[in-house]
């Protein structure tokens, strides 16, 4: 499908409900490799197992289409974000900038409409003006009121398996940005892509023959203690763990990788800990003397820092028996 298609579908999805959740759609969650934006939701998500998708790769020529493109074939990820608030889109650009960055990806694109980076209308023409349903009227994207508001990422995993580009826009009739990602993954990836939180007994497992255990399905948002939605299903078997075992006391220790400063990433892990502590509280009713919550910063790596399989791996919550 074509990608401006795409975002006309996908931006009257996101108008057209008069009442819309703030919490991700049911089943849907965020890239392993690529950090959520702090106050956005999924509303809406669609994953091809195996698809052809092209990429915009340089700034659009009037009635000449876009000066460069690149073609992809795999996995094909498409999210939908939202906001519940205003949230300035440059903020939301250079905080895609340096998550990717953090994560070793190549910036190969970018640019703002309104610095004439996507074409010479600020960024009208890089969006298009097409149909967005076969019986349904035309509509701009971005309108007049809002070409500054365009922005355009795309990029490269180290290893070359993965592109993906951010599309950052504020639609007609609203003045809450909206986020289109699209990631295709060459089917090499697919394991490596797949989580399964572990379930009460298997956390019993870890903790009585190793005395801690590793958390990697707890997600937050960039930058930030939120905790996302796709991380209530660990959550629960952890509140479920603790149910079973009434005598049960667990110290929550938050990690973090190397990047960034050691106060920083020190402060963030310890605000993760505390978030998931004050969950298990409030969502489950856990007395608060169970739990003890601490942040390790960057201090007990499990892996390399030296490239992004590593650092995900470093980015964790882990349980500790303090039995």
């Amino acid at each position: 499908m074509n990608l401006l298609k795409v975002f006309a579908i996908l931006s009257l999805m996101a108008l057209a409900s008069p009442a819309l959740s703030h919490e991700d759609v049911e089943g849907s969650g965020d890239h392993p490799l690529i950090e959520r934006i702090a106050g956005a939701y999924i509303a809406w998500q669609k994953v091809d197992e195996y698809a052809e998708y092209r990429f915009p790769a340089g700034i659009h020529i009037r009635n000449q289409g876009y000066e460069e493109s690149i073609t992809a074939e795999g996995e094909h990820l498409r999210i939908l974000y939202r906001f519940t608030e205003p949230t300035p889109t440059l903020r939301i650009y250079r905080s895609y900038q340096q998550s990717l960055e953090r994560a070793g990806f190549e910036i190969l694109f970018q640019g703002r409409g309104q610095d004439d980076e996507l074409d010479n209308r600020k960024g009208i023409n890089f969006m298009g003006r097409y149909e967005i349903l076969p019986s349904g009227p035309n509509l701009r994207l971005p309108t007049q009121r809002s070409e500054s508001d365009t922005s355009y990422l795309l990029a490269r995993s180290q290893d070359g398996s993965i592109l993906a580009s951010i599309a950052i826009m504020v639609p007609n009739l609203t003045n809450l940005p909206i986020i289109v990602l699209d990631v295709v993954t060459s089917t090499t990836m697919n394991d490596a892509m797949e989580h399964h939180p572990l379930k009460a007994n298997e956390l019993s497992q870890s903790l009585t023959t190793q005395g801690h255990v590793a958390l990697q399905q707890l997600h937050f948002a960039f930058d930030s203690t939120e905790i996302l939605p796709e991380s209530a299903e660990t959550l629960n078997e952890i509140a479920k763990l603790l149910q079973q075992q009434p005598d049960l006391r667990l110290l929550v220790v938050g990690h973090t990788d190397s990047q960034g400063s050691f106060d920083y990433n020190l402060r963030l892990s310890s605000g993760r800990a505390e978030a998931v502590k004050a969950y298990l509280e409030t969502q489950h009713g856990i007395q608060a003397s169970r739990l003890q919550a601490a942040g390790a910063g960057m201090m007990a790596p499990i892996a390399s820092n030296r490239d992004e399989a590593g650092r995900q791996l470093n980015r964790r919550v882990e349980l500790v028996d303090l039995q």
